[in-house]
């Protein structure tokens, strides 16, 4: 009975989104304005300003280790054209969990860095957003190269609303 029940809850949940709900799958670069400040521009899926706005160092070993929280502000590039017109936007709000490895023999060398990125909250045609951001740092010859991916659900409004209309349109008959 018990899992009847749950069971029932669970499906309850799943068939209670929002009408008119979009998800969009994003990736693209992150560029530093100014690292030690913690400002970037994003390109991509993403267009805008990300800012750090708070930064805590957890560990340093075995690997380094840091949470915070962070601000895009600008939209979802639905269509890769490079601008935000007619595109959901607004800001978002995330916390992080970042990891990286040093090199043993030179404590300055970074080998890699990681960080997750889930949203927290969101305004403009973002109220209400839902998901989850990864990112990856990799060394190169002019510095660190990062790249993300992820996927953002958009509450419905009318950014959302013709979004899902777009990608009803686009997608293959079953």
């Amino acid at each position: 009975m018990f899992r009847a029940t749950f069971l029932a809850a669970a499906m309850a949940l799943v068939l209670s989104a929002p009408a008119g709900a979009a998800t969009y799958q994003v990736s693209g670069k992150q560029m530093a304005v100014d690292a030690d400040a913690g400002t970037y521009k994003m390109s991509g899926g993403l267009r805008g300003d990300w800012a750090m706005t708070s930064f805590e160092e957890v560990a340093t070993e075995p690997y380094y280790e840091a949470k915070g929280t962070e601000v895009f502000d600008g939209c979802i590039d639905r269509r890769r054209d490079r601008s935000c017109k007619g595109d959901p936007s607004g800001t978002l709000s995330f916390t992080f969990r970042y990891w990286a490895l040093f090199g043993s023999e030179e404590p300055e060398s970074f080998t890699w860095g990681a960080c997750w990125h889930p949203v927290v909250e969101g305004t403009g045609d973002f109220a209400g957003a839902q998901g989850v951001l990864t990112f990856v740092d990799s060394p190169t010859r002019k510095g660190v190269k990062t790249a993300y991916v992820g996927s953002l659900t958009l509450q419905g409004g009318k950014a959302s609303r013709r979004a899902a209309k777009a990608s009803a349109a686009r997608r293959p008959a079953c």
